[in-house]
Order: C-alpha cells, then sequence, then structure tokens
C-alpha cells in the first residue's frame, strides 16, 4: 500500500499498476496596487497616479503528487495481520479520506483551494476567506461548482502483488507440511 504511494501508483481497473495523475497546475491572475514580492508582474497599467500590477500566481502544489507530498495521510496508513485456523485476514487501518483519494469524488458545493501555503495553514472551514486576510486570486481559489478528484487506487493490490502474496502463502504451506 505505501509502496504505491511512493512510487505514485495503484491498481487499474484490469489489475495492473498505473501512474496517478499528478495535480493540475493552479494559476491565477489579478490586479492589485501593492507593488508585489515574489510573484511574477504579468503587465502594469496607470489608474489616475497609482501603478497597478496584474501578476500572476501559481498553486504552491502545481503538478505535486496529493497522496505523498505533505505525508500527512502516509503517516496515517497502517495494516494489522491476524491468522486463525483457517483464515489470514490483513485490516488496512488509516484516515477516512484516504477512501475518497481511493476511489475519487465530485463535490456540488463551492470549495476553497489554496494557492499559497499561509491560506492553505490560515483558512477555518466554514469561514469568509476575505475577513481572514485573504485575497482571491491571490492566496485562494473558490472553485463554485464543485470539484471532481480521479480516483487514485492504492489501497488494493495488483496482480503482480497478489501473485506474490499468494506465492508466499503456498511456499509457507509447503514448508509447514514438508516439517509432518
Amino acid at each position: 500500500m505505501k509502496d504505491h504511494i511512493d512510487e505514485s501508483q495503484g491498481r487499474g481497473a484490469s489489475g495492473i499498476a498505473v501512474p496517478h495523475k499528478p495535480l493540475k497546475s493552479l494559476t491565477s491572475e489579478v490586479w492589485t496596487f501593492t507593488k508585489p514580492r515574489g510573484a511574477k508582474v504579468v503587465t502594469t497599467r496607470k489608474v489616475g497616479n497609482r501603478t497597478e500590477y496584474l501578476i500572476r500566481v501559481d498553486g504552491y502544489r502545481n503538478g505535486g503528487h496529493p497522496l505523498r507530498d505533505t505525508g500527512a495521510m502516509y503517516g496515517l496508513l497502517n495494516a494489522v495481520g491476524a491468522a486463525s485456523s483457517d483464515k489470514i485476514r490483513i485490516t488496512l487501518r488509516g484516515p477516512r479520506h484516504a477512501l475518497y483519494q481511493d476511489r475519487g469524488f465530485t463535490t456540488r458545493r463551492t470549495n476553497f483551494i489554496p494557492l499559497t501555503l499561509a491560506a492553505k495553514r490560515g483558512h477555518g472551514t466554514g469561514n469568509d476567506p476575505r475577513k481572514e486576510g485573504f485575497a482571491e486570486g491571490r492566496d485562494y481559489l473558490l472553485a463554485r461548482r464543485g470539484v471532481t478528484v480521479p480516483s487514485r487506487p492504492f489501497l488494493l493490490p495488483t496482480r503482480d502483488e497478489m501473485r506474490e502474496i499468494g506465492k508466499s502463502i503456498y511456499l509457507g504451506l509447503r514448508s509447514i507440511l514438508k516439517r509432518t
């Protein structure tokens, strides 16, 4: 399971390993009278006696890999094995949102998408980001019609991994039976 995340791949519909898609690039352009630090200035214009700057802001996670960039979910995943006389049970444990990442999901309401780390860390769900000091287009975007997150399967073993598990069980049973 963690190998899938490390390699940014998972089990596809046919049971073979498929690469996960990286995050889409998010770029915003916004006009501001404040001279930007660190942002790319696209152009300027005069408004009365003031200079207005058109700046381009790239999302801080552009092209990143959502299952491994921060390591938050990765650190919470684990598995516990238990054997009885006729069964082997492997229980995967982790946060609930891991299932959403594995299967993909769609939202229908407005979503806050941070462009900066400050917006990611400072925005409280349900609060108005403008009242928190963030500027739309510079610090965040709002997906007003919701978002669709593609499935990034990593929980189920691929066919090759299932063969390897089966081979391990077979070899273990064969060595036990040879001793008796």
